[in-house]
């Protein structure tokens, strides 16, 4: 049996997915959670790449615009835990008030 480039990238898509979600559910350190968040997203932007289409360049870009303002926003929020807790552990974040 032998795989052709769309089915090696989907399979790629899928051992980057699974990856990131492994990091999201077994991490407890917020960096991590993010790194595993935006390890899915590029997953999800590789299979959408390998899918093929007309303008997929133009959709590409803008996600991955859009996938920068969400790991700032991300880290941005990191740091105010960070200020709050000094800590960046999951399970002290529900000691967080205004």
């Amino acid at each position: 049996m032998e795989l052709n480039d769309a089915q090696i990238n989907f399979l790629a898509s899928l051992v980057l997915l699974f990856l990131g979600l492994y990091c999201v559910v077994s991490k407890r350190n917020l960096i991590k959670v993010i790194i595993g968040i935006e390890i899915m997203a590029k997953g999800a932007l590789l299979s959408f790449i390998s899918s093929g289409g007309g303008n997929i360049q133009a959709v590409v870009i803008i996600v991955i615009a859009i996938d920068a303002i969400i790991a700032a926003m991300a880290l941005s929020i990191i740091v105010n835990a960070w200020k709050h807790t000094k800590s960046l552990d999951l399970t002290k974040l529900t000691k967080l008030r205004g």
